[in-house]
């Protein structure tokens, strides 16, 4: 309180404790006690109000982090955060608040069960953290249980129907996302036909998707089906004729093609050889 373990450092080692010894003598004084007491109130609530700050931050990160680039306009644009705003505006402007109480006031308008956003920031937050296990599993190499989580968020984001166009907006770009962590997670355990299945529901949402292309054109990549993929990857260079991943995609088609053609070559070898030596006996 009042900085006073830094008047050592300040003075010399002598005088600073001499300076200190008298500093606390000062605040022990009757007279001093209600500037102590205030001054105590006053580091408590900033104490409190700097608590309250990072539980702010935490609970915006963890609560609305929709946007794929990170946009937080699209949160700040989403209209119950307007009515939200415009309600902490009005209390500010007739004193109830301050600036630095307005994250809080905010969280707790959210965590309170009769509030009309509250079931929103539930279903909100809860696929959220389903799709984040879901990522650790997945980074983790862990591809069930990555799978387990991502169903686990699809089967929310299903339920919601938005009650706007904005609400709806926000809707989709975490349907989007959860769409787009399927296909990978089916991807890594080879699962083609279902990466692709997923590619197709998150380009239904977002025609043109770089990730879905992107994925879709793997997928068909590991089916065979190289025609479909040449499409996707057409796509994508249309999109973005500067691409990396599209050309390294490119290479990858290809790769896979010429060893397709090396076994069919093989195995038709194989076959004609069998043939001749056949015809040779009879």
């Amino acid at each position: 309180m009042f900085g006073g373990g830094d008047i050592g450092n300040a003075f010399g080692m002598d005088q600073g404790k001499a300076m200190e010894a008298s500093f606390k003598e000062f605040l022990a004084r009757p007279e001093n006690a209600a500037l102590v007491e205030a001054q105590q109130r006053k580091e408590a609530k900033q104490a409190v109000q700097l608590q309250e700050k990072v539980r702010a931050l935490h609970f915006r990160e963890k609560t609305f982090t929709n946007d794929p680039s990170g946009d937080f306009g699209k949160w700040a644009q989403n209209p119950r955060v307007i009515e939200m705003l415009r309600e902490a505006k009005r209390l500010m402007d007739e004193g109830y608040l301050v600036e630095d109480e307005v994250e809080q006031f905010m969280i707790r308008q959210l965590q309170d069960p009769k509030h009309e956003a509250y079931e929103d920031f539930k279903r909100k937050t809860k696929q959220l953290t389903e799709r984040r296990k879901g990522n650790d599993a997945y980074r983790n190499g862990d591809y069930a249980k990555a799978l387990h989580h991502y169903e686990r968020a699809l089967s929310v984001v299903e339920l919601v129907q938005g009650l706007s166009r904005a609400d709806q907006a926000e809707v989709d770009v975490n349907r989007l996302a959860v769409y787009l962590n399927l296909a990978a997670v089916h991807m890594a355990q080879k699962e083609f036909g279902a990466a692709v299945t997923f590619c197709d529901k998150a380009l239904e949402l977002q025609p043109g998707n770089p990730k879905a292309l992107l994925r879709r054109c793997r997928a068909h990549t590991g089916r065979h089906d190289y025609a479909a993929a040449e499409a996707d990857l057409a796509a994508l260079r249309a999109a973005d004729p500067y691409s990396i991943e599209a050309a390294e995609q490119a290479v990858a088609l290809e790769r896979a093609r010429q060893v397709d053609k090396r076994k069919e070559a093989a195995v038709f070898g194989s076959m004609f050889e069998r043939g001749s030596l056949g015809a040779g006996t009879a």
